[in-house]
């Protein structure tokens, strides 16, 4: 139904599934189950897609009653994920893996991930392999695709870095001085120019290294270019464990930087418009 990657993800609430022997059994826990339900749908609503539960999906063959639905875009695509959560307290069978991939190619959807936090027979995990179901747990998953969330989101920082640099160097020195987008010669205090070079050298050491990474301003620039040397660059060094919080920490920073261009122009702007007249 999509791609390979934005989402629409479904956990199967279908009490057959789980066997004759198990349906005595199932009613009991299903409180637990529910709330492993909304756990899972929780989870995928923090990475900003849309999560619903207890949705009917038609497939080729007949329908099937689905946990959860998130639909989204995962690292640039639009895709469909189809989930059974499995709350027990033992490891879930071949079976229901049969099962899943069964329902899987009957939506079409990209991938089925099996949920379930007490693991997998062997038998489960060999009926996992080379398909494009999954075999994980909320724990795991979080891990996994917050990883592969943070690095996509890493990505979309080289355009606009690049964006922000030639719209600082697009104003004169002077200016940039006066309007805090650089320190006065021999001043210390924040530079475009630097932030900019630290980015660019930070997500290449990443790429190259991964994680965790150190940060540090000045550092990290001049590995490059840098037109501000800080006296106490050893108090500005972080080191980031993941990539998402490795991209708040530099959205927040060009966010600032940014605004500070969009006020210097408007007011670079405004003082051409009145020298016109």
């Amino acid at each position: 139904m999509a791609s390979v990657l934005g989402v629409q993800l479904a956990c199967t609430s279908d009490p057959s599934l789980l066997g004759p022997t198990l349906v005595a059994s199932y009613t009991r826990p299903m409180l637990a189950w529910n709330v492993y339900q909304e756990e899972v749908a929780a989870f995928f609503r923090t990475l900003g897609l849309d999560s619903q539960t207890n949705i009917e999906l038609t497939g080729a063959r007949t329908s099937h009653l689905i946990d959860v639905v998130v639909r989204g875009r995962y690292v640039g695509f639009d895709i469909l994920w189809i989930v059974e959560c499995k709350a027990w307290n033992k490891p879930v069978p071949k079976e229901k893996v049969f099962a899943l991939r069964t329902i899987v190619g009957d939506v079409g959807a990209d991938r089925g991930f099996m949920m379930a936090e007490k693991g997998y027979q062997s038998g489960a995990l060999e009926g996992s392999r080379l398909t494009n179901v999954v075999l994980t747990s909320v724990a795991d998953l979080r891990e996994t695709l917050a990883y592969d969330l943070g690095m996509a989101k890493l990505q979309t920082l080289h355009k606009r870095v690049k964006h922000c640099s030639k719209r600082y160097w697009a104003i004169g020195k002077y200016d940039r001085i006066d309007h805090g987008l650089r320190p006065d010669t021999l001043a210390f205090g924040f530079s475009g120019a630097t932030l900019s070079q630290a980015i660019e050298q930070t997500l290449l050491q990443v790429l190259a290294h991964g994680f965790p990474v150190v940060y540090n301003e000045m550092f990290a620039s001049m590995a490059a270019y840098s037109d501000w040397h800080s006296p106490t660059g050893e108090e500005h060094t972080i080191v980031f464990e993941t990539p998402g919080m490795l991209f708040d920490y530099f959205d927040s920073k060009l966010s600032k930087f940014e605004a500070l261009l969009d006020t210097a122009e408007a007011a670079l702007k405004s003082a051409k418009e009145m020298d016109s007249h």
